[in-house]
Order: structure tokens, then C-alpha cells, then sequence
């Protein structure tokens, strides 16, 4: 697993370099201190995951998460931050990225984000899920109202299938489940698949 490391303070990035040195099956490409020579390193090098800081001078990380997302699709991104707050968590999601961890996450919880993002699986650092879970709690959501084949998509995505896995198992075609994914995202008043499957696990809809 090819992995480079985005951060613009170098103790950070020596500290993830540090942690991930012995891990098997990770092969670290690189470093970089800016989103800029981020995307110098990613036109050149494949890579599967990049963890990527997101608070940077210039392009900020969600700037290049977005750009990630549109240019390079393959390449799963895990946020770094030091920012706990339910609405960054959202927007990183929302934007593409795979995964979401605090720069205080022990190493076990890195190594356990990176095999998850690089299995196609949405991977939120533990200690994040309960403030998400109650700011989704805010708002009012409509989860009585799923039709049985969207309950079926909102499991499925629970259980980190992909679209194209989606259509497989249900014998739709990709933008059949696409459609009744937004129905899902309108019904719950969610923006997102991670959102819509901690509305779906904390009212009980889903497992």
C-alpha cells in the first residue's frame, strides 16, 4: 500500500513517518509540507492513500480534497486535523474524502483508518462518532419513511458496498441505486453516505 504523507509542520509528518515506519505492507512515497507539492508528487508516483492536513497555508486540504476527488478517484484521502468539531468531520465526507482522524490518534487507530479507506470502507476516528451522532440528533429527519428498496441501499452502504456492488447484489443498474441513494439523502435530510449511516444506526433502521 503505497501511502504519502500531507502535513505543513514537519514534526507532524515525522511522527506519522515514525508510527507507520514498520508497519507491513505500507510503503511510504513520500512527504510533502503543501498541497501544492502534494499534487507535484501525485502526477507523478501512484499512490492509494494520502493523509492530508486539513488546515494548510495556501490551498487549504478541502480545497485539494475536492480537486483529489475530481482528478485522481482512485486515490483514497484520510483527513488530519486537529479540529473535532461535527461540521469539519461532515464537510471532509461530503467532499470525498475516506476517512476522518484527530492528530492525537494513537497508532493502532491509524493503521485500523488506512486499511479501512484502502478497502473502499468510510473509517471516522471513535471518539468522533458520538458528537456527530448527536449533531445529526439535531435536526429533525423523516427515517420512518424509507421505502423497502431504499432500506436495502442504506444497508449495503452500511456494510461499505460501492455503487457498482450495489447494483450487482440488487439487479439495478448504477444509476437506478444512484437515484435511490438521494432519496435516502432527502428522506434523512443528509448530505452524505457516512451521515445517512450514523442517522441509520442511531434511530435503528439499519445494523
Amino acid at each position: 500500500m503505497r501511502i504519502l504523507i500531507v502535513d505543513d509542520h514537519k514534526v507532524v509528518r515525522d511522527g506519522i513517518r515514525y508510527m507507520l515506519s514498520d508497519a507491513p505492507d505500507i510503503e511510504i512515497v513520500g512527504e510533502a509540507g503543501s498541497a501544492e507539492a502534494m499534487f507535484e508528487i501525485i502526477d507523478k508516483d501512484p499512490l492509494d492513500v494520502v493523509l492530508l492536513d486539513i488546515r494548510m497555508e495556501g490551498m487549504t486540504g478541502l480545497d485539494a480534497l475536492s480537486r483529489i476527488a475530481a482528478d485522481f478517484p482512485q486515490i483514497r484521502v484520510l483527513m488530519l486535523s486537529m479540529h473535532d468539531q461535527p461540521g469539519y468531520v461532515r464537510r471532509a465526507i461530503e467532499l470525498g474524502a475516506s476517512g476522518y482522524l484527530l492528530k492525537s490518534a494513537g497508532r493502532d487507530e491509524i493503521l485500523a483508518a488506512i486499511s479501512a479507506v484502502s478497502e473502499g470502507e468510510t473509517y471516522i476516528q471513535s471518539s468522533l462518532i458520538e458528537p456527530l451522532l448527536a449533531a445529526a440528533k439535531g435536526s429533525p429527519r423523516q427515517t420512518g419513511r424509507l421505502s423497502p428498496r431504499e432500506h436495502q441501499v442504506l444497508q449495503l452502504i452500511a456494510n461499505g458496498s460501492e455503487n457498482k456492488q450495489i447494483a450487482r447484489e440488487l439487479g439495478l443498474s448504477e444509476a437506478t441505486v444512484k437515484t435511490y441513494i438521494r432519496g435516502v439523502f432527502d428522506r434523512l435530510d443528509v448530505s452524505s453516505r457516512a451521515e445517512a449511516v450514523a442517522v441509520g444506526l442511531r434511530v435503528g433502521i439499519i445494523e
